[in-house]
């Protein structure tokens, strides 16, 4: 499902990295300090755990599973496939497109985002066949605090604006085919597999460069197309719209505020350069004593009152 949302995103030009579990051990690392980075924006994980809960689920013996479990912790982690110690950093938005099988799992997975004191937001999309799980999610967050209502539908998601997307994006989900998405498999485990024997030989000699390999390539033969890029105004509902703007207006704010406080940095860096420039102690000469001398002079009988001279002792 993972490789199927990222070939689906990128028909409409959107560039995401899949975190797999059947990648080498070094390149989940690469990826994962990559999206901490900024280096790009969407990354797509599973979580292998909830393999083994559905295995249970299903009636196995205790012996079977115990074999289970013991295989899938010599091939696979246990986590998203990522490294022991490793985090994500930097969440804003966890969007689970399957719902978890558990509600240790939903909890989990919304754990990624509003971490030390930072905002973040999860968006659930429930299927008809998952309203169960959701219930149960509700339930168990409900015990802890009765008067506060934690799962909320999405205001900015309204029936209207997936309407006006069905055929869109019906017609780009047929072009994503099995073999289509075996292939991008295929492909993107070569790929990393290249990229793991360039990265334990390149981070080596500069362990500070993560941008040389790219885990965001687009896996899809043929180049997304045009038209797809951009929605036209009048598959926009206006709701989403509003947001939008409030968004974008939100970003050019953030903007301003880093740029003010960069010149107001500099100003104080440029200030403080002066007073070292003008530091008495570190100015002091025979000949600047003289010529502040001579100043003072010339100032002698201005306005009736006491010479620079005298002042200039006085403070001495």
């Amino acid at each position: 499902m993972s490789f199927r949302l990222k070939l689906f995103l990128e028909k409409f030009g959107i560039k995401s990295a899949v975190l797999n579990a059947e990648l080498p051990q070094n390149s989940r690392l690469h990826i994962l300090e990559g999206f901490n980075a900024g280096l790009f924006d969407y990354l797509i994980a599973t979580d292998d755990s909830e393999l083994k809960q559905k295995e249970q689920a299903n009636g196995g013996t205790q012996a079977d599973s115990r074999k289970s479990k013991k295989h899938t912790k010599q091939n696979l982690d246990s986590e998203f496939g990522v490294v022991r110690g490793i985090d994500f950093k930097n969440v804003h938005t966890v969007i689970n497109y399957e719902m978890p099988q558990s509600v240790a799992g939903y909890v989990h997975r919304i754990g990624r985002t509003g971490r030390a004191y930072s905002t973040g937001v999860s968006v659930s999309l429930v299927s008809t066949d998952e309203m169960e799980i959701l219930e149960d999610i509700k339930s168990f967050l409900g015990d802890d605090e009765k008067d506060s209502s934690y799962i909320v539908p999405f205001p900015l998601l309204t029936k209207k604006a997936v309407e006006s997307l069905r055929y869109r994006a019906e017609d780009t989900a047929k072009s994503v085919t099995k073999v289509a998405v075996r292939e991008a498999r295929a492909q993107d485990l070569r790929n990393e597999i290249l990229n793991s024997e360039k990265l334990k030989a390149h981070f080596e000699a500069n362990p500070k460069d993560l941008d040389l390999l790219k885990h965001d390539k687009i896996l899809s033969k043929k180049d997304p197309a045009p038209h797809l890029r951009n929605v036209p105004d009048y598959l926009v509902d206006p709701t989403t719209k509003e947001a939008s703007k409030m968004v974008k207006l939100a970003r050019a704010a953030m903007g301003n505020n880093n740029n003010s406080a960069h010149r107001h940095r500099r100003g104080h860096k440029f200030k403080g350069n002066l007073r070292r420039t003008r530091d008495p102690l570190k100015t002091f000469s025979a000949q600047g004593l003289r010529r502040s001398q001579n100043a003072g002079m010339k100032r002698v009988g201005e306005g009736g009152g006491e010479t620079g001279r005298h002042k200039k002792k006085n403070s001495v």
